[in-house]
């Protein structure tokens, strides 16, 4: 079964372009927010988009400080427990607590605006003299469960 219109379809094609880019634009929306959650989700589960874990701290990153240590020589309990929960890439929580999306009509982009975002995504050298080697611990990026719930929103909003 076919429909055939005779006459000027122009407003009907301009009203019809209107609801397909309204419907898209609330789908990005929906898109961002989900891969925004996913991304925070990353940082609890200290895993990459690909489901590897991220390279371990290094030994001098979670090292005790001088005061960490009690006068015997023993390592205060407060110390030994912070080393012991402490997560990759959640020292304040500021770069998770960045992620953000940022929609331009049916387009979305999911991000942080951190300088030293970047180095924690992409691995390399940084410090004095560029002189501590960071490995890259991806955090952003689109994991096989996002591409499905990407796939459902889109299929949601388009009535399929």
């Amino acid at each position: 079964m076919g429909v055939r219109i005779v006459g000027d379809v122009t407003r009907l094609n301009r009203a019809l372009r209107k609801l397909a880019a309204t419907r898209l634009d609330r789908a990005a929306a929906s898109v961002g927010e989900a891969l925004v959650s996913s991304t925070i989700q990353r940082f609890n589960e200290q895993k990459g988009p690909d489901g590897r874990p991220w390279e371990p701290l290094a030994a001098a990153t979670v090292a005790p400080r001088k005061k960490d240590f009690k006068k015997s020589g023993g390592l205060r309990k407060q110390a030994l427990e912070r080393m012991e929960k402490r997560k990759i890439l959640i020292q304040s929580g500021r770069l998770r607590n960045s992620i953000t999306a940022r929609r331009d009509g049916s387009k979305v982009a999911v991000g942080t605006n951190l300088v030293y975002a970047a180095i924690h995504q992409f691995g390399g050298l940084a410090g004095r003299g560029r002189g501590v080697r960071i490995p890259a611990r991806p955090y952003l990026g689109i994991s096989k469960a996002d591409e499905a719930e990407i796939e459902r929103i889109l299929k949601e909003a388009l009535g399929g």
